[in-house]
């Protein structure tokens, strides 16, 4: 008797017999371990044996970050895709620490959408089309060490927009469209000892921004519209190692221009429009030894242009086109 009723419901509920087995594979998802459930997207490959801890999906046609990987993953590589925006994907790898995202047309990083990477190390957002930052873009991400911003459309930075960086080490935004900076933008980088702002439209020295970057080694503002450097524009910066004001369009420095600079080894100047070789503003770099003047408008070269330059190991004087007479005595 049993049998028949098992039999009569199965037949007049057809849709029992398709539920089951739909049913117990819920179920086995629910059970199976995390590592289990991690899926590889067909266009990507995943590395880290089960765990599946990095995911290469590089230049496979996506349009969207993936949400399927391991939860667990530690390294994602997504360069080169047709990615846009980042809303909705990213509370999902709460332990990544390195992201690439370069080469995609993402125009906007929205507002805390890395809040919820505390663990990411590494985050390359480069040759995109972000052309201004929200102030709450990088929230989240007190940990980062490496942000590279380079080659986007980027014309102004938030003053609060870097304010969560309270690690990182290393900021290029090289080719970029940056006029100048509100005042307070790297308040609280403290860590910082590389900025590279090559290739954008800076008029200035960004002087009242740099005052906070006590730990900053290397600076290079190479490719920018400076004319003039100021007194005073690089005070604070006693650790650093390296400046390159090459391929500007200054024509002027004032006496104090690098004073405070009194660890500097390696100072680019070349490509600008000096007339005369700034021997006093050079005279307090005691600790100099690599000086490139080469491409500017010198039309004579002193005997004592390198005065106090005791250390100097290496003098770069080329392209001098303007120059007419040097004193030997």
């Amino acid at each position: 008797m049993s049998d028949h009723k098992h039999a009569t419901t199965t037949r007049s509920r057809p849709w029992l017999s398709g539920a089951i087995p739909v049913l117990l594979l819920l179920l086995n998802l629910v059970i199976l371990p995390p590592e289990s459930s991690a899926f590889c997207p067909s266009k990507c490959q995943c590395l880290g044996g089960e765990a599946n801890s990095r995911a290469l999906c590089v230049d496979a046609a996506l349009e969207d970050m993936p949400i399927q990987l391991n939860p667990e993953t530690k390294y994602i590589n997504l360069t080169v895709n047709r990615i846009r925006d980042l809303a909705f994907s990213l509370p999902f790898y709460a332990k990544l620490e390195i992201l690439d995202l370069s080469q995609n047309i993402i125009e906007t990083l929205g507002s805390k959408n890395f809040e919820y990477q505390s663990e990411l190390r590494t985050l390359n957002l480069s040759r995109n089309l972000v052309s201004s930052p929200h102030k709450h873009a990088f929230k989240g991400l007190t940990n980062l060490l490496l942000l590279d911003l380079s080659f986007n459309r980027i014309e102004t930075v938030h003053p609060t927009a870097l304010s969560d960086l309270a690690s990182l080490v290393e900021l290029d935004l090289t080719n970029n469209n940056i006029v100048s900076l509100e005042d307070n933008s790297f308040r609280g980088m403290s860590t910082l000892e590389v900025l590279v702002f090559r290739n954008n439209r800076l008029l200035d020295v960004p002087a009242s921004n740099l005052w906070h970057l006590h730990a900053l080694k290397s600076l290079d503002m190479s490719l920018n519209l400076v004319e003039f450097v100021r007194n005073d524009s690089f005070e604070g910066l006693k650790e650093l190692l390296a400046l390159s004001l090459q391929g500007n369009v200054m024509s002027e420095l004032d006496l104090n221009a690098f004073e405070g600079l009194i660890s500097l080894k390696h100072l680019d100047l070349a490509d600008n429009n000096l007339t005369m070789v700034p021997t006093q503003q050079l005279s307090k770099l005691s600790n100099l030894t690599y000086l490139n003047l080469g491409g500017n408008r010198f039309s004579q070269l002193p005997a004592v242009a390198f005065l106090n330059l005791f250390h100097l190991r290496e003098l770069h004087l080329s392209r001098l086109d303007y120059l007419q007479r040097i004193d030997s005595r």
